[in-house]
This record gives C-alpha cells, sequence and structure tokens, in this order.
C-alpha cells in the first residue's frame, strides 16, 4: 500500500509541474497522458476485494503460493497474508521455512482463498477434516475460491468443485478430478463461477493474472505483467503433457506414481465402499420384479423338464406381464427400446398361456414358448442396465 501510495504522490507532483509549464502543447499532451495514467491507477476493481488468503502447510510447493501472492498483491488496499493451520514456521518441499501469523481459527472470512499444491503433503490435506470444513466455511461468502496445482485435490476433497469444470496438475488429472466429481478441461487455467482452479505451479500466476484482468482490466493488468516484467520464452516448447515428447511423460508419471498411486488408489477404493449403494433394477421397478417371480418359478423348473409349475401358473403370468405393461417405467429406463421389449413381453406371455391352455399343444412347444419369453425378459433388463450406466 505504501508503496502504490509513493506512485502517486509521484505522478500528482508531475501533474502539478506539467501544469506550471501548460502553455505548449508538449505539456497539454503530457497532462493528458498523466490523467490517463492516473485513471489507469485509480481503477475501481469490478468486486470489491479486501482480504487474500493463501492457505500453506508443510510440504507446499513454493511457486504454487508465492506466485499468486506477488501478482494479487498488486491489488490497491488489499490485505493478502498467508494463513495455516496453526500459525508458526511452514516448510515447502526442500525444507524453505516461512513464518504464518495467521491459523485457519483466526480466519473466518476472506474475499479470496488461494489452495496451492504439493504431493504427498498435498494429498494427507485432503484427510484433515478440520481444514476442509474451514475451506467450506470460508467459501461461503469468499468471492473466488481458488487452487493452484494439486491443491485442486484439496479444494476437490472438499466437495465444493463437484459438476464443475476445472483443471489442476496434469499427473493422472481427469482420473482424480473424476473421483472428486469434477470435470477435468486441459487448461492453464479455468473458472467455473466463482471458483478458479490452475495447472501445476507456474499455471498459478497465470490464474492470478486472470482474477486480476476480470477485477480491474485489462490495462492494469498490463502494468502488473510489466511490473513483473511477465514475458516467458522457455527454452523448449514444452511443460505441458500435450506438447512434451511422450517419454519424457512417462519418465515423469512412473515417478509420480511411486510415491502417490497407492494413495490414490486407497482412496478410489474407500469412497467407492462409503458411497450408498445404488437400488437395483427390481428394487426401482417393482413391476419388473413381481414378473421376476413368477418367472424364475417357472423357468428353471421347466429347464429340467418340469413343466408342471408353468402349465398351472401360465394365467399367473400373463397377469403379471399385463400389469407390468401398464406400469410407470423408472424415467431412466423408460426408454422406446424398453416399450417396444415390455410389449413383446406381454405378447409372448399371451402366446405361452394359449399354448398351455390347448391340449393338442406338445410339451416341447410350451418349453421353446417359455425360453423365447425368458429371452425377452433378459433383454429388458440387459436394456435396463445399459440404461443405467
Amino acid at each position: 500500500m505504501k508503496k502504490i501510495q509513493i506512485l502517486v504522490s509521484l505522478f500528482l507532483s508531475i501533474f502539478f509541474l506539467v501544469n506550471a509549464n501548460a502553455q505548449t502543447p508538449s505539456a497539454e499532451e503530457a497532462a493528458k497522458k498523466h490523467e490517463e495514467i492516473m485513471k489507469i491507477l485509480m481503477t475501481p476493481p469490478k468486486i470489491p476485494i479486501k482480504t487474500i488468503g493463501i492457505y500453506v502447510y508443510d510440504g507446499l510447493n513454493t511457486m504454487d503460493a508465492f506466485g499468486p501472492y506477488h501478482v494479487l498483491s498488486q491489488l490497491m488496499g488489499v490485505n493478502i497474508f498467508f494463513v495455516a493451520k496453526e500459525k508458526g514456521m511452514v516448510k515447502n518441499q526442500r525444507g524453505l521455512q516461512v513464518k504464518v501469523d495467521k491459523s485457519i481459527a483466526d480466519v473466518k472470512q476472506l474475499d479470496i482463498l488461494v489452495i496451492p499444491g504439493g504431493a504427498k503433503e498435498t494429498f494427507m490435506q485432503t484427510q484433515d477434516t478440520a481444514v476442509l470444513n474451514w475451506i467450506r466455511e470460508i467459501d461461503k461468502t469468499s468471492v473466488y475460491t481458488t487452487s493452484v496445482c494439486t491443491g485442486g485435490w484439496i479444494l476437490g476433497a472438499t466437495g465444493l468443485l463437484k459438476d464443475k469444470n476445472v483443471t489442476t496438475n496434469w499427473y493422472r488429472a481427469e482420473e482424480i478430478m473424476k473421483m472428486y466429481g469434477a470435470k477435468f478441461k486441459q487448461e492453464r487455467y479455468v473458472q467455473d463461477g466463482k471458483y478458479w482452479t490452475s495447472a501445476g505451479v507456474t499455471a498459478g500466476m497465470d490464474m492470478a493474472l486472470g482474477i486480476m484482468d476480470e477485477l480491474m482490466g485489462k490495462k492494469y493488468t498490463q502494468g502488473v505483467m510489466l511490473d513483473l516484467e511477465y514475458d516467458p520464452k522457455p527454452p523448449y516448447k514444452a511443460g505441458s503433457v500435450s506438447n512434451t515428447e511422450p517419454i519424457v511423460v512417462d519418465m515423469m508419471q512412473q515417478m509420480y506414481d511411486m510415491g502417490l498411486q497407492p494413495l490414490f488408489e486407497a482412496e478410489k477404493k474407500k469412497r467407492a465402499e462409503a458411497a450408498p449403494k445404488k437400488p437395483s433394477i427390481f428394487d426401482q421397478w417393482a413391476a419388473l420384479k413381481t414378473f421376476h417371480s413368477v418367472m424364475s418359478q417357472t423357468f428353471h423348473p421347466a429347464e429340467e423338464g418340469k413343466l408342471e409349475p408353468i402349465k398351472t401358473r401360465s394365467g399367473e403370468m400373463l397377469e403379471k406381464a399385463n400389469a407390468l405393461s401398464k406400469s410407470a417405467i423408472p424415467a431412466e429406463f423408460n426408454t422406446p427400446k424398453i416399450n417396444d421389449a415390455v410389449k413383446k413381453l406381454q405378447l409372448g406371455s399371451a402366446a405361452l398361456d394359449k399354448l398351455v391352455k390347448n391340449k393338442k399343444t406338445t410339451d416341447a412347444e410350451i418349453t421353446k414358448s417359455i425360453t423365447a419369453l425368458h429371452d425377452v425378459f433378459h433383454e429388458i433388463v440387459g436394456l435396463c442396465r445399459d440404461e443405467n450406466h
């Protein structure tokens, strides 16, 4: 803030000096330029931003936190700071220490929350209920909730990214974000409503500049970029899975897999076991279940050559088939193919009942008829399973 005040004072001094010599055309031009410069400097943000908190923890990637910190600190009047689960010293992956003066217990509200990434330690943050609950509380009133790199794992674990378009570090990105119910996009950064997510490490600066542009506009953002001299020219066209040599991508994935894959496999298994079981087809469609009960008690004996059950219950089977055709088909199964198959089942049940009641019908004809009816029944079940997935 002091830096901005000094700049503003400097420009005001220039303005008065220019006005003192306003009789020359060049002075008029300088005054006009000064006015334009002051207009850029004093641009009001689209949304007032007063507090920005960057959540840090042992094992974070330094650039994930410091890149957005440096960019977003150039918003006028903003209070930007680091916050950890407990105040004190936080170490990055290499042991570099950062002193953090605020704990999550101290911070009840933020306009912008930034969650940086790391590796194993980041995964452990996804298991910390206190941290996840704090993020959820901050998100209730935040203007933007954001993540950098694998910080998307932490934000994903809160459930806040469910059904959102997101990006994150390239490592098993689609697989991991799908586990959290999010839709991965291979982009440098992605905005979906109030949620901003970036790809790995350096992409956090791009995301922060995107936020700056949304809040302050093009010229102010260009000024920030010039202050950072942000004009990257890497030695190779690489750095993304889409432009890096495949052998290098494979090498890096294998390195990551050694430490991280077992953790995520265990997490997926835990989530699968905890997920509520989806009701079966028969639980969702009672009339189909009722028909299945009669079918199983008549067809399986017929397979063994015992036709007495079907001969005594063919009328009951037709009754259940008629009830099935009149039943409300569950919405997710209600397709033309399934409707046609139900009609075919009803007609087949009527034909079977007619055969059974005809004294001239042979056992072979009855067996063939109930086998065909059984095939139609399983056609319906198969179609329902296809729709269920």
